[in-house]
């Protein structure tokens, strides 16, 4: 897989802990086993940080056809030429994942989700379970009982459990009903939702649920490269 090349934007994403969030960076310099990067700035900040040496971050960066690639890597410290610059792990080629030219990528998920939203027509405020059928940073779509008065534009808050690096975090926002599918045989619909409020931490969590998913299902043969 290609690296990012020289003067290339690239994305660092932190899931977790004091620096968790979403940064913006261009690759200065390259050696053989370091990426240099100007110091990083935070999604909605002024001024760029200074990531702490060890700490892990997810970086991201399009090729020329327009790919999505990624890869884990850690800071490995500071360095000064004619600018500040931070020092970032280099992988090895093999460890950089390829993603399909999409913005979002959607996997599947099995999770319940429990949602709130007002019916357009009663005004009752309803509440319900749905099963998650899949999901990306963009949107997600469900499985809800037939009966389920859901109509296209409605917000419907919900909260689920979403499984990451052997931790569960609980996720919760609202979203717009897209589409809603027909009734299958067995009294099921498919509810399609893009998001309407939700943080950037939730999202970026379920962004990175979805690249560790896509990459377990590709190592299974379930996905195509």
């Amino acid at each position: 897989m290609a690296y990012p090349v020289i003067g290339q934007a690239i994305t660092l994403e932190i899931a977790d802990g004091y620096f968790s969030g979403r940064y913006q960076a261009r690759v200065q310099d390259m050696e053989t086993n370091s990426l240099f990067i100007d110091i990083p700035l935070k999604h909605g900040s002024k001024y760029p940080t200074n990531l702490p040496t060890g700490q892990q971050v997810l970086v991201q960066y399009r090729t020329t056809d327009g790919a999505l690639c990624t890869f884990q890597s850690a800071v490995q410290g500071r360095d000064v030429r004619q600018i500040s610059l931070l020092q970032l792990h280099k992988p090895e080629s093999s460890q950089i994942r390829r993603f399909q030219r999409r913005e979002f990528l959607r996997v599947p998920i099995l999770a319940t989700f429990h949602l709130v939203f007002v019916d357009s027509e009663s005004k009752e405020v309803l509440t319900a379970d749905a099963n998650g059928c899949d999901i990306s940073g963009g949107g997600l779509s469900l499985r809800v009982r037939q009966e389920l008065p859901v109509r296209r534009d409605d917000i419907i808050g919900f909260r689920f459990q979403l499984p990451l690096e052997g931790r569960t975090h609980e996720i919760v926002g609202k979203a717009r009903v897209i589409r809603v599918a027909p009734v299958d045989s067995n009294g099921w619909k498919l509810v399609s939702l893009k998001y309407f409020e939700i943080q950037e931490r939730e999202r970026q969590r379920i962004v990175q649920y979805s690249f560790h998913r896509q990459i377990e299902l590709r190592e299974k043969g379930l996905l195509k490269r």
